[in-house]
């Protein structure tokens, strides 16, 4: 627990540049690691974009923060220009219909089962990044990393 605290509060401290270096990094990474597994016939794109919402959607807001962050790697993995308010209807979507997020976060961890300990390093690494971008990892967040990591 106190090891999670500390990586988080290491991850609220970083600044802009080391935030986009990391984010690019592991997204590759991911990305490369998640190529030619399949979740619920879900391809790495699609698991990849999951979990990049996932982190973004578990404290139910989008900071500024987090939208200049991951616009890019959404807008690339969904083939269109998406808008902060687009993220935010899916916000809305998933505080109404919880079921389908808490499905999704259960396959993810199902998943975890079948891939190498350096992907989940790395899956985890590109959350933290994604929940720490406004400075704060808020509880809910922390919630949703620990849900990854059990």
């Amino acid at each position: 627990m106190f090891e999670f605290d500390l990586t988080c509060k290491v991850f609220e401290n970083l600044d802009p540049v080391e935030y986009s270096a990391i984010a690019i990094k592991k997204s590759a990474d991911v990305l490369q690691g998640l190529k030619g597994l399949e979740l619920d016939g879900l391809d790495a794109i699609t698991v990849y974009n999951g979990l990049i919402l996932g982190a973004i959607l578990s404290d139910g807001k989008i900071s500024d923060e987090e939208f200049v962050l991951v616009k890019p790697m959404v807008d690339l993995a969904l083939g269109y220009d998406v808008t902060k308010k687009d993220l935010n209807k899916l916000v809305k979507y998933f505080k109404r219909d919880t079921k389908d997020y808490k499905d999704f976060v259960d396959a993810v961890v199902d998943l975890f089962g079948e891939i190498s300990d350096e992907l989940k390093d790395d899956i985890v690494t590109l959350c933290l990044i994604v929940c720490a971008v406004d400075g704060k990892i808020s509880l809910k967040e922390k919630r949703w990393l620990k849900q990854l990591i059990k």
